[in-house]
């Protein structure tokens, strides 16, 4: 079961609406927490304005009372009874109005108890004045409380205040610690569908770059979207296209050389049988032909043999037996070979051979070393010097092969292990096939091993690197 979307476009859209959703849930978060602070604050403003003024306007009423109190001890007018009453109701109005704000609650019981006090006061006082004194009293009493609670209501918006710009803070807090949460969660879904694409994209890309290294033996099959596994299906017709491609090559190749040699012996034997005269005496010029014939009829078998070689080596690693071999012992044996190379042209080999083993194919490791060996030899100069080396590095054998040639130039270094690629100016002047290096790579590579050509101020750098057997890592 598949959890990718039908396209690959999709997943991308996909990805983005996910990395998407913690920022729109922060603002969404911030907007509710602003709004939340706003409407708290409208809400303290209006009752704390409402209870200062009720706070101011209570304390007036009262002297007001106190006034008309006071003005009918001197006038004896009934009707500041009157005018008493209608100051007294407001009071009592603003009274009730300033204990039902919820932000001076508190103060509930304390207003009760100056109306109650005051209210006890006045139903003592008659029509002519009776009990006066003693609601003059309770209004001065009560006006001094009055003005102490309006104090203590004053407090009591300090501190609300107060209590407001502390939980304005922590929903700032918590706001900024949302926003950072969603931030976070949006940048981790990022990095994460940035990873899933370039894993969906470095598949497709490791398939293609195994489809160019000619690694036709490994299945393609690609996971993910509809249309990446739809690739993955033209890719692994490619692959089977190419093998059978590459299988016509090879038998093609085979047939062509085995066809090839028996004609060729042929005229080697004839060419020989002119040359020793068999026939006949030859003239100077019928010599120099047969000469001619016999050379490129060597030339010719070298270049088949070469070519059986290089398919041998393209299939090395189904093929060759592993062995445990020394290194240094193969190396030690090819120079045994090329002594007589190395004495017509007066070099000297110089260099040490650690001993090291190795594990591979015995065939397979003389080679790579006879050909680059070989190599140094053919274009070295008279009386050069070439230099071996045999190392350990870690796990690894190295060997490196340095001679003192003409070098490879540098626009040709990315080919020197192309089949029949030769670099500019040894075409003619030195003989050769162009395939001592490409068989030599393929059989390292098959070793899981890396042949490189490393960059040397004079001459050319080979560098060999096997892993080492298993007893000596």
């Amino acid at each position: 079961m598949s959890f990718y979307p039908r396209s690959l476009l999709r997943l991308v859209l996909l990805g983005n609406l996910l990395m998407m959703l913690p920022l729109l849930a922060a603002i969404i978060y911030a907007e509710i927490t602003v709004e939340r602070i706003s409407e708290q604050s409208e809400l303290m403003a209006g009752e704390a304005n409402r209870a200062g003024q009720l706070s101011w306007e209570l304390p007036e009423d009262l002297r007001h009372m106190e006034r008309i109190l006071r003005q009918y001890v001197v006038l004896h007018d009934a009707s500041l009874f009157e005018d008493y009453a209608a100051a007294r109701k407001e009071w009592r109005r603003r009274s009730a109005a300033f204990a039902d704000i919820p932000l001076t609650s508190s103060l509930g019981a304390k207003i009760n108890d100056l109306l109650t006090l005051e209210d006890v006061a006045y139903n003592k006082l008659g029509s002519n004045g009776e009990g006066l004194a003693e609601l003059q009293m309770t209004v001065t009493t009560v006006l001094e409380r009055s003005i102490a609670m309006a104090d203590e209501a004053a407090r009591i918006v300090d501190a609300e205040r107060a209590s407001f710009r502390t939980r304005a803070a922590e929903l700032r807090e918590r706001l900024m610690v949302g926003i950072a949460a969603a931030l976070t969660t949006a940048l981790v879904l990022m990095l994460l569908g940035r990873r899933l694409m370039a894993r969906l994209l470095s598949r497709v890309e490791s398939a293609v770059q195994g489809l160019g290294e000619g690694q036709l033996d490994r299945k393609i099959a690609l996971r993910g979207p509809d249309d990446l596994k739809r690739i993955g299906e033209r890719l692994e017709w490619l692959r089977c296209r190419l093998r059978e491609l590459e299988e016509q090559r090879t038998r093609v190749l085979r047939h062509v050389s085995h066809e090839l040699k028996t004609p060729l012996a042929a005229l080697r034997e004839g060419s020989s049988l002119l040359s020793d005269q068999v026939a006949g005496a030859l003239t100077a010029q019928q010599s120099r032909i047969v000469g001619i014939m016999h050379g490129n009829a060597l030339r010719l078998q070298t270049l088949i043999d070469g070519l059986l070689r290089l398919q041998t080596a393209e299939h090395a690693l189904e093929r060759f037996e592993r062995l445990q071999l020394r290194f240094d012992d193969a190396i030690q044996q090819v120079l045994a070979t090329q002594q007589l190379a190395v004495r017509d042209k007066r070099l000297r080999i110089m260099g040490t051979l650690a001993p090291l083993t190795v594990t591979g194919g015995r065939e397979e490791i003389t080679t790579i070393v006879s050909n680059l060996v070989t190599n140094a030899i053919k274009y070295s100069p008279a009386e050069g010097i070439i230099s071996l080396s045999l190392t350990r590095d870690g796990d690894q054998a190295v060997f490196d092969v340095i001679d003192q040639g003409p070098g490879i130039p540098v626009e040709d270094q990315a080919k020197i292990f192309e089949p029949f690629f030769r670099a500019r100016g040894t075409e003619t002047s030195v003989a050769g096939t162009g395939l001592g290096l490409a068989i030599a790579s393929e059989f390292v590579h098959a070793h899981h091993g890396f042949l490189a050509l490393i960059e040397s101020p004079s001459g050319a750098h080979f560098q060999v690197r096997l892993p080492l057997s298993r007893e000596q890592s």
